[in-house]
C-alpha cells in the first residue's frame, strides 16, 4: 500500500516538474491541473530539483571566454587554480561582493576533513564568509592569519571573520589575541613572548585565504590607520603596490622593507609560502598593480578575480614580455 503510494507521489512530482519548467505553465494553473493546493505544487517542484528530476542547464556563450582567461592566467603565473568571475558594474562593492562569492564556492572544492584554514581580513574575505556555506567536512579549523586592526567597522574586524567562518563550517577556531601592528617593536617583541600567540602561529594551514591590498586611503590598514600615513609615504617612496597579511611588496613581488615591519604580528612569508593553497582574493581596477605584484612574486598560488580585471593582469604581463 505505501509502496502504490510512494510511486503515485513519484509520478505526481515528475507531472508537476513537466509542467511548470518544460510547458511554462504558472504554478497555480499547474495547481488547478493537478487538483492540489499550490503549496503542495510547490514542494513538489522543489523536490524535483533536490532529487535530480529536474536539472538545469545553462548555455553560457561567455563561459569560452572565462574558461581561456583561468587557462592563460594559470599558465602564466603558474597557478595551481584559477576561478575568474564576471561582473557587472564598477562598483567596489559589487565586485567585492562577487569575487568574495566566487571565493566561497572555491574554498568548497578546496577543502578537506580535517583541514585547517588560515584567513586574513578585509572586505573582500568578509563577503565570501558570508557566501559561505556548510559543509559535509568534519575535523576542520579556522585558524586567524594576522592580528586584529586598531580603528574598524564590523565587516573587517580580525576576529570576527574567523569566527563566522568556523561558526558556519562547524570547525574549532584558533584565535590570534595580538594586534595587526603593535605601537613599536618593544612592545612586538615583547607579545611575541606570549605562549598563546606563538600557539596560533605554529598552527600548520592547508589553506590561507588573503585579501590583496593596495596603498590607496581606502585600503584596510590605511583607512584604520593601522599604517601611519608617514609609513603610507614611505612605501610609495619605496616602490611598494600592495600587501598580503601586512607584507608590503612592489610591482615584481619583491618585499619592500619598512619601519612598520618592525610591529607587525603575523606570518611571515617564508611561513605563507610552505602552505599548499594559497589563495589570493581580491577584484577592481584599482587592484590591479598588487594583484599582478602578488603574481609576479609567487606569494599567492590560486587567484580569485573579476573578469575586467583578468584581462588587465594579462595584458600588462603581455605588454612586459
Amino acid at each position: 500500500m505505501d509502496t502504490d503510494k510512494e510511486l503515485k507521489q513519484e509520478r505526481l512530482m515528475v507531472q508537476a516538474a513537466k509542467l511548470f519548467y518544460q510547458d511554462g505553465l504558472s504554478m497555480v494553473e499547474a495547481s488547478e491541473l493537478l487538483n492540489i493546493s499550490r503549496q503542495k505544487f510547490s514542494q513538489l517542484v522543489k523536490r524535483a530539483k533536490e532529487v535530480g528530476v529536474v536539472q538545469i542547464k545553462i548555455l553560457d556563450p561567455e563561459e569560452k571566454r572565462v574558461l581561456e582567461l583561468e587557462k592563460s592566467l594559470k599558465n602564466r603565473f603558474s597557478l595551481k587554480k584559477v576561478s575568474v568571475v564576471e561582473v557587472f558594474s564598477n562598483q567596489g562593492e559589487i565586485i567585492r561582493k562577487s569575487v568574495g562569492q566566487a571565493g566561497a564556492r572555491l574554498l568548497s572544492e578546496l577543502v578537506k576533513p580535517g583541514d585547517k584554514i588560515g584567513i586574513a581580513y578585509g572586505r573582500t574575505l568578509y563577503q565570501l564568509v558570508l557566501f559561505a556555506k556548510p559543509l559535509n567536512c568534519p575535523g576542520l579549523g579556522i585558524v586567524q592569519l594576522m592580528g586584529g586592526l586598531s580603528r574598524i567597522s564590523a565587516d573587517i574586524v580580525a576576529t570576527e571573520i574567523p569566527r563566522r567562518l568556523a561558526n558556519i563550517l562547524d570547525a574549532q577556531v584558533y584565535y590570534l589575541m595580538a594586534p595587526a601592528f603593535t605601537k613599536d617593536r618593544a612592545t612586538r617583541d615583547a607579545m611575541l613572548q606570549d605562549e598563546n600567540i606563538q600557539a596560533t602561529l605554529r598552527e600548520k594551514i592547508d589553506i590561507a585565504l588573503v585579501g590583496i591590498g593596495n596603498l590607496s586611503p581606502e585600503a584596510t590598514l590605511i583607512r584604520t590607520e593601522t599604517i601611519s600615513q608617514k609609513e603610507r609615504q614611505e612605501l610609495l617612496e619605496k616602490g611598494a603596490v600592495g600587501d598580503i597579511c601586512g607584507l608590503y611588496f612592489d610591482i615584481q613581488g619583491r618585499m619592500v622593507d619598512f619601519t612598520g615591519n618592525q610591529r607587525r604580528i603575523g606570518r611571515s612569508l617564508e611561513e605563507l609560502k610552505k602552505i599548499p593553497f594559497v589563495v589570493g582574493i581580491a577584484g577592481g581596477p584599482d587592484k590591479t598593480q598588487a594583484i599582478l605584484g602578488a603574481l609576479r612574486g609567487g606569494l599567492i598560488n590560486v587567484l580569485v578575480v573579476d573578469k575586467i580585471t583578468a584581462e588587465k593582469l594579462l595584458k600588462l604581463e603581455d605588454g612586459r614580455s
